[in-house]
């Protein structure tokens, strides 16, 4: 069992491959039945090419749309929607339901994990009944924005990946997120994130607990990284039930230990725009390296911007997405 939990449970090319990609309905007002149990919230606006959103977290849906984004609904249809397992999507795992660690592994990980994210996606763009979208990915959603343009390349006019999270090459070259993050922390906060750390990344034991105490501990997460970075609009009264707990358990699960996805990359097609914030606890040469692995892909910085420039920054960044995407 440890062998297998350090190996990526997600394969790139697998999910093309798959059946069950039809959505159950297709209806695009509605809440969109991607699978028989399985809807997921979302919001519209505006009219023209479908720009799909894919936030991040993972499991964190914003709880309110991206001003930089929602700038662009006069010459495009931009839709948000909550990935299974968080916000108001549907929750198809709330909790271990066998006695063997492995069985259980498999369970939430094949509902929730990357393939049955990357996978909603073109169930998405099957209920749009658009023959190709805009992806613009935020965070971790725009790991999963880019993973899906590599699996499905003709299916998607452009690509915009906004402070794509640090996880194309696992570990990381770059120090990792909680690295990264304790860094940005004063000094007396370090024995308490430490603590929590060594918890929270405690995968062996994450089926002894509940959903409450898995709230917990995010919450902390969100609380930790709101002190280093200063609390974003994205996250203002998050309540904590809004996030996917399982959801982002799942994902450590696909990624395994040890992973590098950067050839799989190498099959997107589309032009791609990286969005880094020059104050973004992620070094930029974490946005060079996704531009380095995408043939047709270049770097965007924004001064004075953190994690989330599509809600800090959006006068300095709504203009430049435009452009990018009326230039394809």
């Amino acid at each position: 069992m440890w062998h297998k939990m350090r190996q990526p449970m997600f394969v790139p090319g697998t999910v093309r491959s798959a059946t069950g990609l039809d959505p159950t309905h297709t209806d695009p007002h509605g809440p969109w039945q991607v699978a028989p149990h399985i809807a997921l919230a979302h919001h519209s606006v505006g009219a023209g090419q479908s720009i799909l959103v894919v936030h991040g977290g993972p499991g964190i849906p914003p709880t309110e749309p991206a001003p930089a984004l929602t700038a662009l609904s006069d010459r495009f249809s931009v839709h948000h929607y909550d990935q299974r397992g968080c916000g108001a999507s549907t929750r198809p795992y709330t909790g271990a339901t066998a006695s063997n660690t492995w069985a259980n592994i498999q369970e939430l990980e094949g509902v929730l994990g990357m393939g049955a994210q990357i996978g909603d996606i073109e169930r998405i763009r099957r209920i749009l009944g658009e023959d190709r979208i805009v992806l613009v990915g935020h965070s971790y959603g725009a790991l999963l924005a880019a993973l899906y343009a590599a699996e499905f390349p003709d299916r998607v006019v452009s690509l915009v990946l906004i402070a794509p999270a640090d996880l194309l090459v696992f570990p990381s070259p770059h120090g990792g997120l909680f690295d990264n993050l304790r860094t940005r922390l004063p000094a007396n906060a370090h024995a308490r994130y430490d603590a929590w750390l060594a918890e929270y990344l405690d995968l062996s034991n994450v089926f002894n607990k509940s959903t409450a105490e898995l709230e917990a501990l995010d919450a902390q997460l969100i609380a930790f990284f709101q002190a280093a970075m200063g609390a974003s609009p994205a996250a203002v009264a998050l309540p904590i039930s809004h996030t996917g707990v399982w959801h982002a358990r799942a994902q450590f699960f696909s990624g395994g230990m040890v992973h590098d996805w950067r050839a799989a990359l190498a099959s997107v097609t589309a032009p791609t725009l990286v969005v880094h914030g020059e104050d973004d606890l992620q070094p930029i040469d974490v946005a060079h390296q996704y531009a380095a692995a995408i043939p047709s892909a270049r770097t965007l910085n924004i001064p004075g911007a953190g994690h989330s420039p599509q809600f800090t920054h959006s006068a300095a960044l709504a203009p430049a997405l435009r452009a990018f995407l009326l230039e394809q």
